[in-house]
């Protein structure tokens, strides 16, 4: 059975192999397993592209300087995402079709916009994304993997590209939201042996009716876990609003 995650968090360590900019991480459907947390709440609609695009650009505040991607974009980059993964020596070898499958290649039948602000100053960035879910079997396995909760033991993942080393940990954290299902990650990143500046990273993700939402953040070193968590809670929070409020 193919190991497909929720969010793509290898996928920001190949890019870093490459010196890529980290924001290819943002795309949704994409990193590993998480906290969760299931709450009762009535069905809500898979959103339309437009809508998910209008949500996004909302969230980072309406920003000139904010990248906005929709699904077409999206689709156009997973491509070279995708060879750039197959290219990479991965270890250990049974996390290799974990990583493989970090991204849902295959994204017809989910509406969804991501929104990427960067600052160039700190080379901080935080990005929203939100997908609506017309193809319920892939919400359906989703959330299955959601409550299962399982890094399946690739915790720590190597990675070797064009005689690039990087290393990648990853961790589920505790988390909970106004979103039916809730999960949270951090992940760190090594190159070459040595920690990446800026190279930590948060995600969390959650689950509403049929639709994603996620807010990261990177470049988070300097904060504590729980100042990140309540700062991705609270950004969280106001996506399950947007998408409740649009999604009639």
């Amino acid at each position: 059975m193919k190991k497909r995650s929720f969010l793509l968090l290898p996928l920001a360590a190949a890019l870093a192999l490459t010196g890529c900019s980290g924001s290819a991480n943002e795309t949704p459907g994409s990193t590993d397993a998480g906290a969760s947390q299931e709450k009762a709440a009535p069905e809500t609609a898979a959103l339309s592209t437009e809508q998910a695009t209008a949500i996004v650009k909302k969230l980072a505040g309406d920003s000139a300087d904010a990248q906005i991607m929709d699904g077409d974009t999206i689709a156009a980059a997973l491509p070279q995402a995708k060879k750039l993964i197959e290219q990479m020596e991965i270890s250990p070898e049974k996390c290799a079709e974990f990583v493989s499958q970090q991204a849902a290649w295959d994204i017809d039948g989910i509406n969804m916009a991501v929104a990427v602000l960067m600052d160039d100053s700190t080379m901080e960035s935080t990005s929203y994304s939100v997908a609506g879910y017309e193809d319920t079997a892939k919400l359906d396995q989703i959330t299955k993997q959601v409550k299962n909760k399982d890094l399946q033991g690739c915790d720590k993942i190597g990675m070797t590209l064009q005689g690039q080393n990087a290393e990648v940990g990853v961790k589920i954290l505790d988390a909970s939201s106004d979103a039916d299902l809730t999960y949270a990650t951090s992940n760190t990143t090594k190159l070459n042996g040595t920690d990446v500046p800026g190279g930590g990273s948060y995600q969390m993700q959650g689950l509403v009716g049929n639709n994603a939402v996620s807010v990261s953040m990177t470049g988070t070193d300097a904060e504590s876990e729980a100042d990140v968590l309540k700062k991705l809670t609270e950004e969280l929070n106001k996506a399950v609003a947007e998408v409740k409020a649009t999604a009639k």
